[in-house]
């Protein structure tokens, strides 16, 4: 194991001393849920009054409420990453959502909890948690599981499961674990956008959907503590409740997270609820704490040693009311609007008096007198500045790792870049120059083209692509190196069904920054929708070389080779994959494909039950099964999986047809029919489709049907092993219409496609 700490005894008895004085440390279970997106000042424990959370004022009432904590990034995956490791992103690492995974050498809560003998739960509504991205270190289970076929939009904010449908997920983990200690971890996404609570909290807050969902929230919360209760763990089980960052509502121009680093998205809930009699009951502490300080103060709750990574500091004494305040200093950070914008990235540091924001126009604010952050003291307290500034260099100088910054991708050889710049993967001379020693914009003068961006997302979602494109063109007019902005107008492009114009803006992309792995991805898939494996196939590799632990491109890469039935290679990149822990069911139904191609039906079959043990409603796993069923002449089996196949997914025209001929071996001719004809009636150029349908209507002696479809079908191009089979079936037709010059014609024809000559 990674972790600096040993294994306890599997007793978990403790006997080293604690602050917590006469009552000693002890095997707790550890609860903990992460609120998604919740801001502090939202939630009546810190003075609002527009909503109503009656668990939460419970929790409150019977724990302690941390009145000042504050978050590292105001986005998911660092704010998560920085609470299970009790360190700082200049530390671990994960500076954004996507493209960065938190590395296995990184000591996590989870992993020191499962060494000292606790089963470890871990349950994430949002796919910015996924495995893949490394947070799933030391979880015995980790319900992370999302279908992307299901999802019209891929984004990492964009898949999500209802929190109901976690805390499902949770209880039915804890009830079989509760025997012994645990630690489980509950995420919940609901009051991210888009703000939709289920009834009755819409109906109740239809003109605060935001409050609506923390309603919701509130209620998943008393279904926890009804579980806790019942199941006779109350005074064994520590609960903590906690935002991983909040949310703008507008304050300061911003809708929702990750580009300011206000209070708005940097203050956060943090209550915690323990069965110690030390730690008092309705305690509100004012002092300043952060959510690096969330691991120690766990692991000394538990009594456990904390491991030497951690910069974080144990707020028990504070919990306890043995200390008033620790002196600690909240670090912020947003790299947003440098990685996404290639704008100034933004530090801060908060003492619980005042909080500095080190951006190129730098903010001072008092916390007391102006929580909504809209006097900037700057100039008038140089002072004061100078001293935050000196004490955020000097905590990023301590916490930080050398070069951390400046990870980047291996060189690649002279003739694979002559390749990627000739395909549009890497930028030629027009690449813009950037000088690193150029003053980068302050996002607070791009708020506005920021919020353009976002708005032709909104329009793009709507349908509306004619005015998303307008303003992403309008984006470009004022500053034409905004990557994300010629993306979005590849995508639209796209969607559009432009894809020669796509691939231009993809470009556009790429020649300022050909490490730019969105556009890389759009610039790779449109090639392979274009039918440009081999283009699309340079882009994938070019991605797996930035980002050997791409577990998506491997996936891209697999599909290509198994489509052209290079089945060992495709398996061979699908292993990798499942080595870089992407357990997915999607990924193991790809290999029995593979292994059906290689007609190892055994293996298939353990593949493709693998994947619907993982996902039963993956339709293109009961595709596969069908095949594996009809290929050992299990002929009632096969029908059931084709049937199951197109239940899920009514538009698969394959499986009408595999179908229908099924249906025709078994003396059913009308089902025979039904089936062929959706086939062709969800796949209009199906030309096999054509071909059957027009030899059922001719069997059934309808022959002008039959010539139709027949003349249909051939028009369309079948494949050539099957082109014959039009022209006989034409020949039949005029034969038996007495067209007997014309039957011989497409007699000829056929012989001749079937002989080659």
């Amino acid at each position: 194991m990674k972790s600096v700490i040993g294994a306890l005894a599997s007793s978990l008895v403790v006997t080293m001393a604690c602050r917590l004085g006469p009552e000693p440390a002890r095997a707790l279970n550890v609860v903990l849920v992460t609120a998604d997106t919740l801001r502090a000042d939202h939630l009546p424990v810190y003075g609002y009054d527009k909503v109503v959370t009656p668990n939460l004022d419970r929790m409150a009432a019977e724990g302690v409420v941390f009145e000042n904590a504050n978050t590292v990034v105001p986005l998911t995956l660092p704010a998560h990453s920085s609470m299970f490791t009790g360190t700082f992103p200049m530390y671990h690492g994960v500076r954004d959502n996507g493209g960065y995974y938190l590395d296995d050498t990184q000591v996590t809560l989870a992993e020191t909890l499962k060494e000292s003998g606790y089963a470890t739960g871990g349950f994430v509504a949002a796919f910015v948690l996924d495995a893949r991205w490394g947070l799933n270190q030391g979880f015995d289970r980790y319900f992370d599981e999302f279908d992307l076929n299901k999802f019209e939009k891929i984004g990492l904010d964009t898949v999500q499961r209802p929190g109901g449908e976690v805390v499902d997920e949770a209880l039915n983990w804890m009830d079989g674990v509760k025997d012994q200690p645990f630690f489980s971890w509950i995420h919940l996404y609901d009051v991210h956008t888009p703000y939709e609570p289920p009834e009755p909290f819409l109906s109740r807050y239809r003109s605060a959907p935001y409050d609506g969902e923390i309603a919701y929230v509130d209620s998943l919360m008393g279904r926890l503590f009804d579980w806790i209760e019942q199941s006779g763990l109350a005074d064994d089980t520590v609960v903590v409740f906690i935002g991983d960052h909040g949310e703008s509502l507008g304050q300061h121009a911003e809708n929702t997270h990750g580009y300011f680093i206000y209070d708005a998205t940097m203050h956060v809930p943090f209550v915690i609820k323990t069965p110690y009699r030390q730690v008092g009951r309705g305690r509100r502490v004012s002092a300043q704490v952060r959510s690096v300080d969330l691991m120690p103060t766990l692991l000394e709750l538990v009594g456990l040693p904390v491991p030497e990574t951690v910069q974080g500091e144990s707020l028990v004494s504070l919990l306890t009311g043995e200390s008033v305040d620790l002196g600690l200093l909240a670090y912020g950070e947003s790299f947003y609007p440098r990685n996404h914008y290639g704008w100034s990235e933004l530090k801060s540091i908060r003492d619980g008096s005042y909080h500095f924001i080190d951006a190129p126009r730098p903010e001072l604010f008092d916390v007391a007198a102006d929580p909504g952050q809209r006097n900037n003291l700057a100039t008038q307290r140089a002072a004061t500045v100078a001293k935050l500034k000196s004490e955020l260099d000097d905590l990023v100088d301590r916490f930080g790792v050398e070069g951390i910054d400046e990870k980047g991708p291996e060189t690649l050889d002279p003739e694979a870049q002559a390749q990627l710049a000739a395909l549009g993967y890497i930028g030629g001379p027009s690449r813009v120059s950037i000088d690193p020693d150029r003053p980068l914009a302050d996002p607070k003068d791009k708020i506005g083209l920021f919020n353009l961006i976002k708005q032709a997302g909104s329009d793009s979602s709507e349908g509306n692509t004619e005015e998303a494109l307008e303003k992403i063109d309008r984006v470009l007019a004022e500053d034409p190196d905004i990557l994300e902005a010629h993306n979005i107008r590849g995508n639209l492009f796209s969607k559009e069904g432009d894809l020669e114009s796509a691939l231009i803006a993809y470009r556009e992309a790429l020649a300022r920054d050909p490490e730019y792995k969105p556009a890389l991805y759009s610039l790779a898939l449109t090639y392979k929708e274009l039918g440009r494996a081999k283009d699309a196939e340079a882009g994938f590799r070019r991605i797996i070389d930035l980002d050997a632990r791409d577990n998506r491109a491997y996936f891209m890469l697999a599909q290509i080779h198994a489509e052209r039935e290079e089945f060992e290679e495709a398996l061979a990149l699908l292993q990798q994959a499942v080595d870089l822990g992407s357990e997915r069911a999607p990924l193991h139904n790809l290999m029995a494909e593979c292994y059906i191609g290689l007609k190892e039906l055994g293996r298939a079959k353990e593949e493709v039950d693998r994947a619907l043990q993982m996902n039963p409603q993956l339709a293109t796993a009961h595709y596969n099964l069908a095949l594996i069923h009809e290929e050992r002449g299990e002929i009632d089996a096969a029908i059931a999986a084709y049937e199951k196949e197109i239940e899920l997914a009514p538009k698969d025209f394959k499986a009408h047809f595999n179908l229908a001929k099924l249906y025709g071996g078994t003396g059913r001719p009308q089902k025979m029919k039904t089936h062929f004809e959706k086939a062709i009636e969800v796949n209009d150029k199906f030309a096999i489709g054509f071909l059957y349908l027009a030899k059922v209507h001719l069997d059934a002696g309808d022959l002008d049907q039959a010539q139709q479809l027949a003349t249909k079908g051939i028009e369309l191009g079948p494949e050539p092993k099957m082109a014959p089979f039009g022209h006989f079936i034409l020949a039949d037709v005029y034969n038996r219409q007495g067209r007997f010059a014309d039957a011989e014609r497409e007699f000829e024809t056929a012989q001749r496609l079937s002989t080659g000559s």
